[in-house]
C-alpha cells in the first residue's frame, strides 16, 4: 500500500491508495499542496509509527539543494533513522557532499521542532559512519494527551508550513535589534558561529563574491548541464527539482529556461540579479564552523533552518546565497570580509519583502521515502 500525506486524510490522518492507482496518485500529488496538514489529526494516530509518519510530513518541508530532497527514512518502534539518499546526484554543485548534509540537517531540525511541539521528542543520536548512508536517529516518547503540547514552540512550528526561499529585492526597513538578539541566542552549538553583517560596504563585498561564484559555476558546461536537469516548467507534475514559479518566472520563460541554462553561460546575468537582491537586504547572516566535517555540516543545516524559521515567524523573509562558499576558494575572501577564522558554511539574507508565493515548491510524499 502507498500512504499519501497531502490528500484527503482518513481517520488516521493518512489516505491509503492502492498500488494500481499509482498514476492517479502522482497526478493528485501534483495538484495538491503538500503543506495542507491538519495538525488536529496527530492525536488520532494510535501507534507510534503512525505518529512518526505524521511528523515526517513537517520534516520534508525543509529546504534542500535544487529541491533534491536527499533523504530516506526507516521507522523502528519509537525511532526514526534518517539516511542519505545517494540516488540524488548533484556532484557538480556539491562535489564534497556538504550541501547534502546541510539539507539533511534542515530536515532533522524540522522533525525535532514538530516532535517538541507535540511533546513526543526524546533525543537525537548522530550515527554517521555506523551504517552505510545512515546519518542520524531521532528517538521519541509517547504522548496521547491533546492538551499536552508545547505552546512555547508554536510560532516556530507554524513557520514550517509557511517558510520559503524569498527571491527578489528587499524593502529598506531595518530589522529590530531585539529580533537579532533573540536570533543570536538560538545557537546552542559550541562548534558553530553566527555572524550578522549589517554594514552596506561589507554586504556589497559579499554580494560581489556571490556574483563571482555564479560566474565561475556557470562557466562550467558540466555544471550547466546538471543544473538544467533540475529546473522544471511551471506546470510540471514532478515532485522534485526547482519549478519555474519558485524563481518568480513567467510560464513561457519556464519552458525555455532549462535550455538557456544548458547551452548558454548566463552566469553574469544571474550574478547581477543576485547582487541586486543581496545589496537590497538590511542583513546578511553567515553560519561558520570550526572545521569541515559531515557532523558539522549536519549541525549547520539544523542551525540554518532554526534561524530561518525564527526569522519567518517574526515576519522577516530569508533568501539563501551560497555561491561564494562553494566555488574554489572564494570562501576565504568571505572570511576576510566578515573577519572570522571559522569556515563559512551557509549564508542567507534577511529582511522585509512584500511577496508571498501563490504556490510552494513540491515534495515527494513521505511514504515514497520510507525504507521498508
Amino acid at each position: 500500500m502507498i500512504f499519501t500525506s497531502n490528500q484527503a486524510l482518513n481517520k488516521n490522518g493518512l489516505k491509503i491508495v492502492p498500488k494500481n492507482e499509482n498514476k492517479n496518485y502522482l497526478m493528485m500529488q501534483a495538484l495538491k499542496d503538500i503543506r495542507e496538514i491538519n495538525r488536529n489529526l496527530f492525536f488520532e494516530q494510535k501507534k507510534m509509527e503512525e505518529k512518526i509518519r505524521f511528523l515526517l510530513q513537517y520534516a520534508i518541508l525543509a529546504p534542500s539543494t535544487h529541491n533534491s530532497q536527499p533523504w530516506l527514512f526507516k521507522i523502528e518502534s519509537n525511532s526514526c533513522k534518517i539516511y542519505a539518499d545517494r540516488s540524488v546526484n548533484i556532484k557538480e554543485a556539491d562535489p564534497l557532499g556538504r550541501d547534502l548534509y546541510i539539507s539533511l540537517g534542515c530536515l532533522l531540525e524540522n522533525l525535532i521542532i514538530a516532535a517538541k511541539y507535540f511533546n513526543i521528542y526524546d533525543k537525537v543520536v548522530y550515527r554517521l559512519d555506523e551504517e552505510k548512508d545512515l546519518v542520524v536517529e531521532v528517538l521519541f516518547k509517547d504522548n496521547n494527551d491533546k492538551t499536552n503540547i508545547d505552546k512555547n514552540s508554536e510560532k516556530i512550528f507554524n513557520a514550517i508550513l509557511k517558510r520559503f526561499n524569498a527571491r527578489g529585492e528587499f524593502q529598506k526597513e531595518k530589522i529590530n535589534d531585539d529580533i537579532l538578539k533573540k536570533i543570536s541566542e538560538l545557537n546552542d552549538f559550541n562548534d558553530l558561529k553566527i555572524d550578522f553583517i549589517v554594514g552596506q560596504e561589507k554586504i556589497k563585498k559579499l554580494a560581489k563574491l556571490t556574483a563571482d561564484g555564479l560566474k565561475i559555476a556557470y562557466s562550467n558546461p558540466e555544471f550547466r548541464k546538471e543544473m538544467s536537469q533540475w529546473i522544471n516548467n511551471n506546470f510540471s507534475s514532478k515532485r522534485i527539482g526547482i519549478p519555474g514559479y519558485s524563481l518568480r518566472m513567467p510560464a513561457f520563460i519556464s519552458f525555455i529556461f532549462p535550455t538557456l541554462v544548458r547551452f548558454f553561460n548566463i552566469g553574469r546575468k544571474l550574478g547581477w540579479l543576485n547582487y541586486k537582491s543581496m545589496t537590497s537586504a538590511p542583513l546578511v547572516c553567515l553560519i561558520s564552523a570550526k572545521d569541515n566535517s559531515s557532523l558539522l555540516w549536519l549541525k549547520t543545516g539544523r542551525l540554518a533552518e532554526r534561524l530561518m524559521l525564527e526569522f519567518n515567524s517574526l515576519g522577516v523573509k530569508t533568501s539563501v546565497f551560497v555561491a561564494s562558499l562553494e566555488m574554489g576558494e572564494l570562501y576565504k575572501d568571505v572570511q576576510k570580509v566578515v573577519g572570522t577564522d571559522y569556515i563559512p558554511q551557509f549564508l542567507f539574507c534577511a529582511g522585509y519583502m512584500n511577496f508571498n508565493p501563490k504556490k510552494m515548491t513540491p515534495r515527494i510524499a513521505v511514504n515514497n521515502k520510507i525504507i521498508v
